[in-house]
């Protein structure tokens, strides 16, 4: 019998250690001083060398990673690169979200419940690498009913450069509670389909974040 070429490939071992890797730097657990070295992951991961060295090869072209002499370290974006990042970004997420409200569907807006009732559970827990978790989902909801995957791979591109930042802003119970309001009042609007609502709310939460990530990054620099 032939093979379903519609069925989900399983990833291969390169994916997994960078999707490893990828996810344990976005939640803040690789932090500035950590130095990545191939061999040493590969040892603790029990695989060979080279998958591990071309996903850090590949974070390092994502510019998510900078080499040096002996393994690979985070790059490190200043305030005024993230800044700029999200000057980038309060261009394309407002009018992707308005898209997106337009184009919404019933799937969407229950991952996009489900997504606000982990960031209130989360939020309550005082964890917040679980609640970037919960965020994630919830920003991931809408960017799913984006009909234009070419904005969406752009977007997806300019994402999570303030990841130690934004580790450090989600420790604060306030800033938690602050960006859950602003969750609530986004979903709202999407399952109310308010676009022009929805657009502004995604870019008062970008200027919001981008700031106070800013911020803290040069406190963390300091």
């Amino acid at each position: 019998m032939a093979a379903n070429p519609y069925k989900k490939r399983e990833p291969n071992i390169r994916e997994q250690v960078y999707g490893m890797l990828r996810q344990d730097i976005s939640l803040g657990k690789i932090g500035f001083d950590v130095r990545l070295v191939d061999n040493e992951i590969a040892a603790s991961l029990n695989v060979s060398r080279m998958p591990v060295r071309e996903a850090l090869l590949q974070l390092k072209n994502e510019g998510v990673l900078d080499g040096t002499s002996r393994g690979f370290v985070l790059r490190v974006y200043t305030p005024q690169e993230i800044e700029d990042i999200y000057a980038v970004r309060a261009l394309l997420e407002p009018p992707a979200a308005q898209l997106a409200c337009v184009n919404q569907s019933k799937v969407g807006i229950l991952a996009l419940e489900q997504a606000l009732s982990r960031i209130e559970a989360t939020h309550q827990q005082g964890d917040p690498i679980d609640n970037i978790q919960a965020n994630w989902a919830f920003r991931s909801a809408w960017i799913s009913m984006v009909p234009n995957k070419q904005l969406v791979d752009t977007m997806e591109r300019l994402h999570d450069r303030a990841d130690q930042a934004r580790t450090a802003c989600l420790q604060d119970a306030q800033f938690r509670l602050e960006t859950m309001q602003r969750a609530k009042a986004i979903c709202t609007a999407f399952s109310e389909r308010q676009e022009k609502q929805a657009a502004q709310l995604i870019l008062e939460n970008l200027l919001i974040c981008g700031s106070a990530y800013c911020i803290k990054q040069a406190e963390l620099l300091a």
